[in-house]
């Protein structure tokens, strides 16, 4: 799922949000097929992670169709105070095995996110950004 920044423009963006009551496992289990399937039809990968009333979630995919999404992502009342914590331009996925990979985490465990958050209204390296991602995908893989 590599696409050419020349033919079909890609973002990957990273958002945080809190939830709004507590969620169980079986409402994480639905929004997790619910992405899956209509991700993988919009072309879109990325991952959620989830834990202590709090989300963060990933999304790549073409341009205009993740902006989409994330807009719709942001009426959904399951959660709230939404911010978009990091948004580039991108040549390849690093997601492109899931439609949407899903991890659990302790509040504690978000403190990977926690520098770029504070940075949100700073410029944040690229580099900052992909080593967060690399983590990500490291998990999904079965790393630690």
């Amino acid at each position: 799922m590599t696409d050419s920044l020349s033919d079909n423009p890609m973002l990957r963006i990273l958002y945080f949000s809190q939830a709004t009551n507590a969620v169980t496992p079986d409402q994480i289990r639905d929004i997790l097929e619910s992405s899956q399937r209509n991700n993988a039809a919009a072309g879109i990968t990325g991952v959620l992670i989830h834990g202590g009333g709090l989300f963060m979630q990933v999304l790549e995919g073409p341009e205009s169709v993740v902006l989409r999404l994330y807009v719709k992502i942001l009426d959904d009342r399951r959660h709230s105070n939404g911010q978009l914590i990091h948004i580039s331009p991108v040549r390849e996925r690093m997601f492109e095995s899931w439609s949407m990979g899903v991890l659990d985490s302790s509040p504690v465990e978000f403190r990977h996110i926690a520098e770029l958050r504070s940075l949100r209204l700073e410029s944040v390296s690229s580099k900052a950004f992909a080593n967060v991602m690399h983590t990500f995908v490291k998990r999904l893989n079965g790393g630690s």
